[in-house]
């Protein structure tokens, strides 16, 4: 019995962690790109966007990003992503940055994070940015709301590459601002019929056990 009871309580906690979490719908994508002449163009299917970028020389930005609609608060950034392998930028690869940028335009980064395109299989992050080293913040993190979420890469030097993200996650408290361009998760409930604990989610009810009932 003792053990049940810690099942539903984990149940439960797993329940109030969804209902914070904001999917990324990865069609509203627009080209990111820090100058002009460079490129990113890209393309979605079953569930996976694939970004080809061009770089017509090194240490600038290219990918895409997400409108946020000034979100004020976010909690935690989860994706997943894979490289193309970036042959002709070995050995050290090409960097992919998930960052922020806020209303006021300043780009928010995760300290010492360097996911890495020459991955070819799928890898799984959560992470949430801390710093502006480009753009100078005189205020801290989340003091302004978000204007959009960015997946760029920097490669050191002129040439092309592919990368892939699928599952972007922004988990954010109860009460933040609704966004446009996000898939919110329904909050889940708990009632009490005849005795037995049911949860009611997107019009649909389960026991405790986590079984659909019809």
């Amino acid at each position: 019995m003792k053990k049940f009871y810690l099942f539903v309580a984990t149940l439960f906690a797993a329940i109030t962690i969804n209902a914070k979490e904001i999917v990324i719908d990865l069609s509203t994508a627009v080209e990111e790109v820090t100058i002009a002449a460079d490129g990113a163009t890209f393309s979605l299917e079953e569930g996976v966007l694939t970004v080809n970028w061009t770089a017509t020389g090194g240490w600038e930005e290219q990918g895409v990003a997400f409108p946020l609609n000034n979100l004020e608060e976010i909690t935690s950034i989860s994706y997943e992503y894979k490289g193309d392998g970036v042959a002709d930028y070995q050995p050290d690869g090409v960097c992919l940055y998930p960052r922020l940028r806020d209303t006021e335009g300043k780009r928010w980064y995760k300290s010492s994070y360097w996911p890495n395109v020459s991955s070819t299989t799928w890898k799984s992050e959560t992470i949430l940015p801390d710093a502006c080293p480009h753009d100078g913040a005189t205020y801290a993190f989340g003091e302004h709301p978000f204007a959009n979420l960015a997946f760029v890469v920097d490669p050191s030097k002129a040439g092309t590459g592919t990368f892939y993200i699928r599952n972007v996650v922004i988990t954010v408290p109860d009460d933040a601002t609704a966004i446009s361009n996000v898939q919110a998760e329904q909050k889940a409930q708990k009632v009490v019929r005849n005795g037995q604990i049911f949860i009611v989610r997107d019009g649909r009810t389960f026991n405790a056990l986590g079984a659909e009932v019809k």
